[in-house]
């Protein structure tokens, strides 16, 4: 019995210890994608899948939790309740200005909450409504829920409804309407649903891999559906971006989030022909349903993503908690020669938390030097900037002791960036948790590369160029392997800056 404790109390130890720093988890049990990101106020506010009662996928609610800052969490109560035998699924969150919904006043606007009913008993899926009108903090159900019934959705879904999932809303300033966009699950399309009232729906198009110019036709199992206007950096234009989830075809394998552009009328989506070049959002295995926060205020500017950093369900070694938000990030788009590249970026509110611990100017490194050894931490913010020359390989070592570390790479001859975790601690917890992930990296114009690196308790993500690629993927080192090695291969490199910032919430 002694024994048994000990080993109780060190695997809790443990999972504890692989709690981030600067990442969002729950308090405790199982989290997956976020749901109706919304800012209301000076409040950002985060929902999410959450059982409540198990560290396992079911009994699904909306979890809650609110920040000032998008580093800084404050749990909140469950926010929309699975109840009478009904699961609240994922959605969207959106201010309704004009109380169009009749559900607050025209002094008290309500925000509204879409959500897919899932019921287990029979598998059955519809859409629901919830509404606040004490500034996001307290929900209520709308008394007429199913907005759009199973039956409703069954003409527009070979399973009859049953796989009609994960509603995207937002109000269409040119059509005057509330839209409604709905995944099908497993049939590589999603619809289109207008209403006046955000309550009544009807469904107006479909859009499918067909309708989508270019776009390979292994990319299958689409979900989580996001939709915003963006700015076109360099021009005085915008454009509609589609942000998708496929369960299949990412570049690590498994779920992977895309992104799309075109055109949209309130009604049809016109997509933009797909470069395959540049359709990914993340190479890692670790960025999956992602959302972006609604209702930011113009002089803020930002869209920012976040998504779920865990594609391997409950097969991860923590034991009090599973699942982890990405740490949020920007999201733009350029233009450079009629080729438009998504760019992304962690938020500024990083650098408020994070104090230099190691500083490196203008110097050249050769091989068989390491100058980051003396360097340790496990909550980390890295910056790179460097000129490498012919055939050399650049590699940065983190979560480093003994045979353990992962390695984030880049090599000139092919100009790629890569992430290697097939020593980076436990990968015998599930058979997609070792490997390398890669991804193009061009130098830029005078021949630089930037490679920016977030190193938290069991994670990395890894920033290349201005953002042009990410690689997101877990890890789980020992707590003891805390250590650094910068090193190059081939030839010299120099390194214009670098930069090592510890980070604390404290």
């Amino acid at each position: 019995m002694i024994i048994s404790t000990l080993l109780l109390l060190a695997t809790q130890t443990l999972a504890e210890d692989y709690r981030p720093l600067f990442h969002f988890v729950p308090e405790k049990n199982w989290m997956n994608e976020p749901n109706g990101l919304i800012k209301i106020d000076s409040v950002w506010h985060l929902f999410y899948q959450h059982n409540p009662s198990a560290n396992v996928w079911g009994n699904l609610n909306w979890g809650h939790a609110t920040s000032t800052d998008l580093l800084h969490w404050s749990h909140q109560p469950i926010a929309i309740t699975s109840e009478d035998g009904v699961q609240a699924f994922t959605g969207t969150s959106y201010y309704d200005s004009e109380n169009a919904s009749g559900l607050g006043t025209s002094q008290n606007p309500p925000f509204l909450a879409w959500y897919t009913g899932y019921y287990p008993s029979n598998g059955r899926q519809d859409q629901r409504l919830a509404y606040s009108v004490d500034l996001g903090m307290n929900w209520a159900k709308f008394p007429g829920n199913p907005i759009i019934s199973a039956a409703q959705e069954a003409p527009h879904d070979i399973t009859g409804g049953l796989e009609t999932r994960d509603p995207k809303v937002l109000f269409h300033e040119g059509s005057g309407k509330w839209v409604m966009i709905l995944a099908h699950g497993g049939q590589n399309k999603i619809t289109f649903w207008a209403s006046t009232d955000a309550k009544d729906w009807t469904w107006v198009s479909d859009l499918g891999t067909a309708q989508v110019p270019g776009l390979p036709s292994d990319i299958t199992g689409w979900e989580v559906p996001d939709m915003f206007q963006l700015p076109i950096e360099g021009t005085d234009e915008t454009t509609w971006v589609l942000i998708l989830t496929p369960a299949n075809g990412s570049p690590a394998g498994g779920n992977g989030v895309f992104a799309l552009t075109g055109s949209f009328d309130g009604e049809i989506f016109q997509a933009d022909p797909v470069d395959t070049s540049k359709l990914w959002l993340d190479y890692g295995r670790d960025f999956d349903g992602a959302m972006s926060w609604e209702n930011v205020p113009g002089s803020d500017g930002r869209r920012i993503l976040a998504a779920i950093s865990n594609s391997y369900g409950a097969n991860p070694p923590t034991n009090t908690w599973k699942g982890m938000l990405s740490f949020p990030r920007t999201l733009a788009l350029q233009q450079t020669n009629d080729v438009r590249t998504f760019i992304q970026w962690p938020v500024s509110e990083l650098l408020t938390v994070g104090s230099p611990l190691k500083t490196i100017q203008n110097q050249t490194i050769t091989p068989g030097q390491d100058l980051l050894s003396s360097v340790v931490g496990t909550a980390l913010d890295i910056e790179l900037v460097f000129i490498p020359q012919a055939d050399t390989v650049l590699s940065l070592a983190v979560r480093k002791a003994g045979s353990q570390q992962t390695v984030i790479q880049y090599k000139q001859s092919t100009a790629i960036l890569s992430v290697d975790r097939t020593a980076s601690g436990d990968i015998s917890y599930d058979a997609a948790a070792g490997g390398v992930h890669s991804a193009p990296l061009q130098p830029d114009a005078s021949g630089v590369v930037r490679i920016r690196v977030l190193v938290d308790t069991c994670s990395v993500e890894v920033f290349g160029g201005k953002g042009e690629v990410v690689i997101s993927d877990l890890i789980f080192p020992d707590e003891t392997a805390d250590g650094m090695a910068l090193q190059v291969s081939g030839g010299s490199v120099v390194l214009s800056s670098v930069v090592v910032r510890h980070v604390s919430l404290d």
